[in-house]
């Protein structure tokens, strides 16, 4: 039987979570991606067999110039601004970050061709739950622009998904 792991594209691979993954992935056997601005990553955190790309998620060139060169099959997306304190203070800057960017790589990944799309949301769409533990079909109300700008994507996630060949999941 032959080997039918596609390249996966991870956003935000130099950062904590998204090196984590990648390492994951990596010890899986998967061949990986990175891309990443090193706004707030560090191209040291990069497993050594993974590609690193330096570049900005939003910029759609760059984007489709990876997919078609690397035969990008999957996108994990752990880029974005995480710091709620932040959010609340320049709530512009999240949704530019979150939001704004994040669909532009979505419609990247359209236009690739890229089937399978994993993004890295936040619990803090539900806001403040009425329960604990949070159940994954409990209601989302976010109190903040930082869980605002994660569930925007979700939507835009959803939306696509239903009018395009494209699957994808939301890690809260």
């Amino acid at each position: 039987m032959s080997d039918t792991r596609v390249p996966v594209l991870v956003t935000g691979g130099a950062g904590y979570i998204g090196s984590h993954a990648v390492l994951a992935l990596v010890d899986a056997g998967w061949p990986v991606v990175v891309l990443d601005d090193l706004s707030t990553g560090f191209e040291w955190a990069v497993a050594p067999e993974a590609t690193f790309v330096r570049g900005d998620i939003a910029d759609q060139d760059l984007v489709a110039r990876v997919i078609a060169g690397h035969k990008i099959g999957a996108i994990m997306h752990f880029a974005g601004s995480i710091i709620v304190p932040e959010s609340v203070a320049d709530p512009l800057k999240y949704y530019g970050n979150n939001t704004v960017k994040s669909r532009a790589l979505i419609e990247s990944a359209v236009t690739g061709g890229v089937r399978h799309f994993i993004f890295s949301s936040t619990a803090a769409t539900y806001g403040i739950p009425e329960t604990v533990p949070v159940r994954e079909d409990m209601p989302t109300q976010p109190i903040n622009p930082y869980g605002w700008s994660k569930l925007m994507t979700e939507r835009m996630l959803a939306d696509t998904a239903f009018a395009h060949d494209m699957n994808y999941c939301a890690l809260r």
